[in-house]
């Protein structure tokens, strides 16, 4: 089977170079790894989770034409035990210049192949295979070839149209005398985004991010802010669903209309009037509609597709005000922020109050959170959603503390629960009821009149990263160690139907509700 969909599947392999520009008789053992052979090559893998195994030494391609291309990698390999990922490096060793992939035993006989541009085979240095197993396990894989071929493209497309396959229906859902729970056939779309990043559950559970989060020294002697590195590039890419999901009697079906793959990690996209937003992890991109085409899209900076700040630094989630202005979470600078669509700029930003979560930077708008990367562990909350209003503020969650809060249109912040570590995608149902992802322990949790908070309804997941409710009593259950989506009745407490979404990339992140099906 061919592993990398999408992006290196949008490139057509025309001549192979020969010699190519890795060869895997230049093997470079790392960390202790066991190797034998020399094609194909086993490989021991350390047991720690990250750890390089073998790196190959990148060779420029002797003839200027393929330098001028987007060259594109096929590696041949089995995964017997464990888990590895395989990805390119720049000279420094630790910075990728192209999407990771990862591969387990469950993908059985596999051909990765790694689309790497031009550009990118300057800064290029190595090929690395490395352990991305959990729980100190080793890994053991076979490399089989490692190939190259020129594309005659010029770049690597930042979007590109993914084949539309059926999704599977799995399980046994509840049907109902009728179709949706209030008694009506319920229809509607859905964005849904992927990632290639792989659920990590060591580091997912509650008890490991408490561990992680309170510890007594995390904001104290912090470097200085210009010392701090960039975000890591290319490590994950991602992907887009626009789904056409019905509930009928006795049974819910989901089609995809649109399956849209980047080499960046898309993190959620909503409609803001008719125009398609795309949040990434260090950007916004505008679309003009839903089917707006993408072939002359670019998303390189500078581009008019693309929106920037210096605080879009660990972007989560983005949702419309009104049909020219977005609210978008940012996890690097612990921010909300307003920004409008039409002048392409942030006009409002508010930060998490000190007096509450401590201080770490003084940051002010000209400081670039984007190249200096206030990461996870010095962070203050790791602020992963925040939801307008409809008054002018917005209710924020934050993984660190378990927090929900609100946020006026002042600015006033006021905290309606703790605890909840983990906790991402606090919503406002149609309702007016407050309700957020309990996401460690699979609930959706519901913000009572009285300041409690109670559990509404429970999956069977160890991390429900997002919840979206699409009708009075439906909701939409992404649970990302499983990469599969349920709907749900919750106050029946049923389940309407539950889909894989395994040929969509390894893990589901956060969905959005885009209106009713037409």
């Amino acid at each position: 089977m061919t592993k990398y969909r999408g992006l290196a599947g949008s490139l057509t392999a025309g001549e192979e170079l020969v010699p190519g520009v890795f060869a895997l008789s230049e093997m470079v053992q790392h960390n202790q790894s066991l190797v034998c052979g020399s094609g194909p090559i086993k490989i021991t893998t350390p047991s720690d989770q990250w750890a390089y195994a073998v790196t190959f030494p990148f060779h420029r391609p002797a003839d200027s034409g393929s330098a001028r291309d987007v060259l594109l990698l096929r590696v041949e390999v089995e995964v017997y035990c464990g888990r590895i990922g395989i990805g390119c490096i720049a000279g420094d060793t630790q910075t990728y210049v192209c999407p990771e992939m990862d591969c387990g035993p469950e993908d059985g006989p596999t051909v990765m192949e790694l689309p790497l541009e031009h550009a990118d085979c300057g800064e290029c240095g190595w090929m690395v295979v490395r352990n991305t197993a959990e729980d100190n396990q080793c890994s053991h894989a076979v490399l089989r070839s490692i190939r190259t071929f020129r594309t005659g493209a010029s770049r690597i497309p930042d979007l590109v149209s993914a084949e539309e396959h059926s999704i599977p229906s799995i399980g046994s859902a509840q049907s109902t005398r009728n179709g949706s729970p209030n008694g009506t056939t319920a229809k509607f779309r859905v964005a849904l985004t992927h990632t290639s990043r792989h659920f990590e559950s060591t580091r997912c559970s509650r008890e490991e991010l408490i561990r992680r989060y309170t510890a007594p020294r995390r904001l104290l002697d912090l470097p200085p802010f210009e010392e701090l590195p960039p975000p890591p590039a290319h490590l994950y890419s991602g992907g887009l669903s626009i789904l056409d999901v019905a509930v009928e009697r006795g049974a819910a079906h989901m089609m995809a209309r649109r399956c849209i793959d980047s080499p960046y990690k898309i993190q959620q996209a909503t409609l803001a009037g008719a125009r398609l937003v795309l949040c990434f992890e260090n950007f916004l991109a505008v679309l003009p509609t839903v089917d707006a085409p993408l072939e002359n899209v670019d998303l390189r900076p500078g581009s008019p597709w693309r929106i920037d700040d210096n605080w879009f630094a660990g972007l989560h989630t983005i949702f419309p005000v009104n049909e020219d202005v977005c609210i978008v979470s940012s996890s690097g600078a612990d921010a909300v922020l307003w920004v409008d669509l039409r002048n392409r700029e942030v006009i409002h930003r508010w930060r998490l109050p000190s007096d509450l979560y401590g201080v770490n930077y003084d940051l002010t708008p000209e400081m670039s959170v984007n190249r200096h990367y206030i990461h996870n562990d010095i962070q203050l909350g790791h602020l992963n959603c925040a939801y307008p209003d409809g008054k002018g503020g917005c209710y924020v969650s934050l993984l660190a503390q378990g927090d929900i809060g609100h946020v006026d249109e002042h600015g006033r912040y006021s905290l309606l629960a703790r605890g909840y570590v983990g906790c991402h995608g606090v919503r406002v149902a149609r309702n007016g009821d407050v309700y957020f992802s309990d996401s460690c322990s699979g609930r959706l949790m519901q913000l009572e009149s009285d300041g409690s908070v109670s559990e509404r309804c429970a999956v069977d997941s160890l991390w429900l990263h997002d919840v979206e409710q699409v009708d009075p009593d439906l909701y939409v259950f992404c649970m990302g160690d499983r990469n599969e989506v349920a709907l749900v009745d919750v106050t029946k407490g049923q389940e309407r139907g539950r889909f894989a979404f395994g040929n969509r990339g390894v893990n589901v992140q956060f969905v959005s509700v885009l209106g009713d099906a037409s």
